[in-house]
Parts: C-alpha cells; structure tokens; sequence
C-alpha cells in the first residue's frame, strides 16, 4: 500500500440477508488528514466504520489499515490493531456512572498508554491525572475533571467523548456523525476542535461519518460519498462544490426540488 495511505479498502461487498448494504467499495483514507464519509441515511457509512476496526468482516474484498490485512489477522494482532484507534460515538456514549476525569481516565486503566509497537504499557495514578487533564485542556474543558455526566451540555459531552478518545495517543481517529443533536453554533465549535484537533496532530489520520455537508466542508481534507453501495465521488471539498454529478449535488445542496435520484 502506498505510504502516504493510512486505511485503504478495495472491493468492500457486505450484505446482511437479502440487503446489499456495500456493493463494490474502493477507498484511500489519506494519512495525516480528515476524510469525511458522506451519504443518505442506510447508505453503509457506519458499516464501512466498523468494517475499518475489524468488528464485521466483509463478505469480498480487503480492508488494510497500515500494513496490515485485517482478514489475515488472528484475535490477538486485530486487538492490537484495534489498540491504535481513537473513537468519537455518536451520542459520546460516556459512562453517567462516572464522572468527566474518569471517563477518560478509562482507557488509561483498562489498557494504558500505547506504544510505539502499538503493545500496551501500565501507567501510575499520576501519570493517569497529568494525561487526563492534558486532555481536558486540550478540548476547552481545564478543570471540568469532577464535573458529573449529567451536568454536561451536549457540546460538553462531545468534547469529554473526544478528550476520550485521543487520550492513548491513537494513530487513526474515528468519528461516528459528531456534530448530531447540535445547534449550529454548537455544531460549528465541535467543527473548529476537530479540525484545531487534526492541525494539532498531524500525525492522527481521521475518519469522519458525517451527513452534514456544512460541517463537512469546514473540516474536510478529502470527502468521499456513498451511493448505492459504492463510492459515487472521491475527492477534495472543492471537487464536490464543483460536480456537475446530478446525485451529488442533490445531496451537496440539500435539494427536494424533484425526486430523490437514485
């Protein structure tokens, strides 16, 4: 795979039952950039991401995340590869039984920092605090720590579900639609900390579902939209604002002045 591809997937086939959901996928995830996944409702995008992580497995084709092969891994080397994702869900889905510091603190305690052979090492209760509030910081949240769940806003509750995520330094970051529920002035300060985020860690390759085509051209690198079970268009931000593709730009401009293309 070429270096400067961080996941690629080619010929992505999944059907459950009687229901073609991928239908011939073929995608490169750049590395060090955001890619955003856009497309209707059932399109496949959330099982494209979990195709990504390894928790289903296509019915034809390969999913490479780095160098390797996920269908050729044993248990043991895809959670090590699985190690190596950060993931942002879509409702945060923190834990209300605990408070901010600890939610992110939980990834530190159930599997420690990550290394750099993506192998696991144990961390002290102080080196714990000084990453958890690291976190905080990062995310506008300094000092939040004791703060409950359900004192959180819903912005609030995305921020601590990034801090979460990034906390292990992961090589790829996920995120399941991020910015839904949101008001958009809501939704336009989770945009500038993904992208302020990415800017910060270059490093990070991101893999966005999305479809909010405003939020999608605010942080977009590179966007790529599903359409019956394949990608119908790859390319930059611009390359979308500029398609003459009739089902692409319904899509793009939010147009119901005529029957939804197919």
């Amino acid at each position: 795979m070429h270096q400067g591809v961080g996941i690629q997937l080619r010929g992505i086939r999944k059907a459950f039952g009687d229901q073609q959901v991928l239908n011939g996928v073929d995608l490169d995830v750049p590395r060090g950039r955001i890619t955003v996944v856009i497309g209707r409702s059932g399109s496949g995008k959330s099982v494209l991401l979990k195709h990504v992580m390894g928790l289903i497995h296509c019915d034809a084709g390969s999913v490479r995340v780095g160098d390797d092969e996920l269908s050729t891994l044993s248990r043991t080397a895809l959670r090590l590869v699985r190690f190596r994702f950060g993931m942002v869900f879509q409702n945060a889905a923190l834990f209300d039984s605990l408070n901010v510091f600890e939610n992110i603190a939980f990834p530190l305690r159930e599997h420690g920092s990550a290394g750099p052979d993506g192998r696991s090492r144990r961390m002290t209760e102080r080196e714990i605090g000084h990453r958890v509030e690291q976190m905080l910081a990062s995310v506008g949240l300094s000092g939040m720590g004791r703060k409950g769940v359900s004192e959180l806003s819903g912005g609030m509750r995305k921020r601590v579900g990034l801090a979460r995520a990034l906390v292990r330094s992961p090589e790829f970051l996920l995120y399941d639609e991020p910015t839904t529920g949101l008001d958009p002035i809501m939704t336009a300060q989770i945009d500038n900390l993904i992208r302020s985020t990415q800017d910060a860690n270059p490093g990070i390759t991101s893999l966005v579902i999305s479809h909010d085509m405003a939020a999608t051209f605010r942080i977009a690198d590179h966007v790529a939209m599903l359409h019956d079970g394949a990608v119908r268009l790859h390319g930059t931000p611009n390359d979308f604002r500029s398609t003459a593709d009739p089902v692409v730009r319904q899509f793009v401009e939010g147009r119901l002045d005529g029957p939804i293309r197919t």
